[in-house]
């Protein structure tokens, strides 16, 4: 014989399913004849809550997802990732939530992730990834997921993100207030997410404003690019006399080709970095750079879902950077 359930007590008592749950939550307003008539039914029906089903509910709605798109599980050395969710996940705690993390491939394969939703192991979801595109996003929604994009930029997506134009707008200036004339910047160049275009187009029309020569070459966001980028500027006819690196990583691979090149800086050469992770404060010389809030930025994103969990009305963000100047520009 198949489980007595929530419905056949319902159906026994003639009352709805959300009554017999009310009962069984003890809500205060139920009616005393039809709180009786519920806990008979129960009786005769021998009927035993599924309290494991339950807790399992429960657990959805408490678990938060932290979804890292386009982000390489196996890289655990990313600073820009071990920041975003040691945060979330400080956060998440500090509102009795616990965290899931969910990797999403180069692929854009979101299955994996609707087939965890669908099985209630979350509520709902933050997604990492500057790369995600608009249809994407939208069959997201069609999911009835409550999710909101951090770090990008979507139209009528619910996000948090940074204002990375004027982030570098703020860094060129800066170079330039210093004398520097000649500014070439290391950039992916062909990375489409919102925060790459970002620092390209204030770096162009920051360069332009200010009546200075600026360029690009290209780099992957990793130190060894931006080594290899400045050994290249300085093997070249047209050597920068600013340059900058799009993240952390590329200016402190540019600071080392410098040491090992024999270029003074900032004598010769100012290098800047982007974003102000940990180490950028004790490389040698330090290492000047736009600090983006990324933690403050994270926390935001785990209380805005968590509005939504809430039927609240949670609104997008958009944080500021600061000049945070060292000894390399």
């Amino acid at each position: 014989m198949p489980p007595v359930t929530l419905k056949d007590v319902a159906l026994h008592a003639g009352v709805s399913y959300q009554t017999v749950s009310n009962v069984l939550n003890g809500h205060p307003h139920i009616r005393p004849a039809t709180k009786e008539r519920v806990l008979a039914s129960i009786a005769a029906l021998d009927y035993h809550p599924n309290h494991a089903a339950k807790a399992f509910r429960e657990a959805r709605t408490t678990t938060l997802c932290c979804a890292f798109y386009g982000h390489n599980p196996d890289e655990v050395n990313d600073p820009y990732r071990n920041l975003v969710q040691s945060a979330f996940i400080a956060e998440a705690q500090a509102h009795s939530y616990s965290v899931t993390t969910a990797f999403i491939g180069q692929d854009g394969d979101l299955s994996p992730l609707r087939q965890r939703f669908l099985q209630r192991h979350f509520g709902g979801v933050v997604i990492v990834g500057t790369t995600l595109m608009l249809p994407q996003w939208q069959t997201i929604q069609q999911w009835m997921l409550p999710a909101v994009l951090f770090d990008h930029s979507l139209p009528g997506a619910l996000t948090v993100s940074a204002d990375y134009p004027a982030g570098m707008a703020a860094l060129v200036q800066h170079h330039v207030s210093t004398g520097r004339r000649r500014l070439a910047l290391i950039m992916p160049q062909g990375d489409p997410g919102s925060t790459s275009v970002g620092r390209r187009e204030g770096f162009k029309a920051a360069c332009a404003a200010a009546g200075v020569e600026g360029w690009m070459v290209d780099g992957d966001w990793s130190y060894e690019s931006g080594y290899r980028a400045m050994q290249a500027l300085w093997a070249s006819n047209r050597r920068p006399d600013a340059v900058l690196g799009g993240n952390d990583r590329m200016g402190a691979g540019a600071l080392r080709a410098a040491h090992d090149l024999g270029v003074g800086v900032p004598d010769e050469v100012s290098i800047s970095g982007f974003d102000d992770f940990e180490f950028a404060q004790f490389t040698t010389p330090s290492l000047t750079t736009i600090q983006i809030p990324h933690g403050d930025m994270a926390r935001y994103a785990v209380r805005t879902v968590i509005g939504l969990l809430k039927d609240g009305s949670p609104t997008s963000r958009v944080f500021l950077g600061s000049l945070m100047v060292r000894e390399s520009a």
